[in-house]
């Protein structure tokens, strides 16, 4: 092979790899390029539909709970009238601690007001004292809870009564018990 071969095979080859780190720079790496961009939006696309679907699936099961969810509703508005009643509640409660056995030693209201949360309804504030046993109480919360009027329970405080003449074991345990507990009214809007 003579040098002119030579020189002309070395200037091909250079032209080859030349023509091939062209096409990679000029061609093939803006397309690689797009092809990653491509490839980043379509996972995010899929992300954002994966959402989606989720937030559909939620809302569908939504849909097929709103008959149960309205029923629940109405039910309790018809639980929260448009005036506090508390002359109402305090019959309601006393025929509540007759049926159940308990002594009425008092029901104080308090102030109404606003709900912590905020809303457009108020709340009552209802302090109740009690004497009785401990299975007298429990039966006056559940009765208490199935009243045509809603009532939050809060707090409960309780301590042994003091029964002179008798021993522990002559009677069941009394107990002086004070509840604190909320009810509702939602104000008519003029």
């Amino acid at each position: 092979m003579s040098r002119n071969d030579r020189t002309i095979l070395l200037l091909g080859l250079l032209a080859i790899l030349l023509l091939v780190v062209g096409y990679y720079f000029l061609l093939l790496g803006p397309l690689l390029g797009n092809l990653s961009e491509s490839a980043e939006t379509r996972d995010a696309r899929e992300a954002e539909l994966a959402s989606l679907r989720q937030q559909v699936a939620e809302l569908e099961a939504l849909q097929r709970n709103a008959p149960e969810t309205e029923r629940q509703l109405l039910e309790y508005s018809k639980r929260i009238p448009t005036q506090p009643e508390v002359e109402t509640l305090v019959v309601q409660i006393e025929d509540v601690a007759d049926t159940t056995g308990v002594t009425q030693l008092a029901i104080q209201p308090g102030t109404p007001g606003p709900p912590p949360g905020g809303g457009d309804y108020s709340v009552q504030p209802i302090t109740m004292s009690f004497e009785g046993t401990y299975e007298q109480l429990q039966l006056f919360l559940e009765n208490t809870r199935n009243l045509a009027r809603l009532v939050t329970v809060n707090g409960l405080t309780y301590e042994e009564a003091t029964q002179e003449g008798t021993t522990l074991e002559e009677v069941e345990q009394v107990l002086q018990v004070e509840i604190e507990a909320e009810v509702y009214f939602q104000p008519e809007v003029e």
